[in-house]
């Protein structure tokens, strides 16, 4: 075998590779598109064949996705006995928002001591953007992704005033959780509309100087958005009696 044939095998195994990869990454985010609005309900098992049928993509690929929305926390996956959709106890919505509100509370706090002047003033014109989208979008389809980006970006530039290198790793883990993504997703254009308010409420604190008042608000807003979750999942009122199981 020449080495210009091999070159050649090696590049149709690495174009192999990344075109497998890329329609792995389809798969998954087409799953992952149906399990944020909860239109499979939790315990429903997915069947490779028909993920395969809905996707356009290989089995491989197939498995491959719901390897990583395992990993993710969207499924349960057994071995020989395929994976379902992870079913989210009262329990699990708490601590995933205790979480939130230890964290994201942290870093408004401290930000609001620390953020430059221009940082701050970068935040009102993302937040005229955010107030612009749930309009836009009444009655389309995953508006919600069109808000998100400019959540994250409002979000980046606190926590990046918050001088604190080890946050960003941590928060990211946090708001990232399926049960967090969920309730994001299933959001009404009236709910969106009255959280409006929370990021134009904390500009005013940090603008202040405010570090426990921009707290408060941000706690706040996890609050309301933890209730929704429950909400969402049918388990509103049985956060106290799933702790004592």
């Amino acid at each position: 075998m020449t080495s210009r044939t091999w070159r050649c095998i090696q590049g149709d195994n690495h174009d192999k590779h990344r075109l497998h990869g890329h329609a792995g990454e389809i798969a998954c985010a087409a799953i992952r598109d149906r399990l944020l609005p909860g239109e499979w309900p939790a315990g429903t098992r997915l069947l490779e064949a028909d993920l395969t049928a809905m996707t356009g993509v290989s089995r491989t690929s197939v498995r491959d996705a719901l390897r990583r929305l395992s990993n993710e926390g969207f499924l349960d996956c057994v071995a020989n006995a395929g994976c379902r959709v992870k079913a989210f106890t009262a329990r699990d919505v708490e601590a995933a928002f205790d979480l939130r509100v230890e964290l994201e509370g942290y870093a408004v706090r401290r930000a609001a001591s620390r953020i430059g002047t221009p940082a701050i003033a970068a935040l009102p014109a993302l937040c005229d953007r955010m107030e612009e989208i749930p309009a836009d979008r009444v009655g389309k389809p995953r508006r919600c992704d069109h808000l998100t980006p400019l959540n994250h970006s409002f979000q980046a530039i606190i926590v990046e005033a918050a001088k604190n290198p080890r946050l960003a790793p941590h928060l990211a883990d946090v708001t990232s959780a399926p049960v967090v993504l969920r309730t994001c997703r299933s959001c009404t254009t009236d709910k969106i509309t009255r959280s409006m308010c929370h990021p134009r409420e904390r500009i005013q604190a940090m603008q202040a100087g405010n570090d426990d008042g921009a707290g408060a608000v941000m706690r706040s807003q996890i609050h309301a958005g933890y209730r929704a979750a429950l909400r969402d999942a049918g388990l509103f009122g049985t956060v106290a009696e799933d702790w004592q199981d």
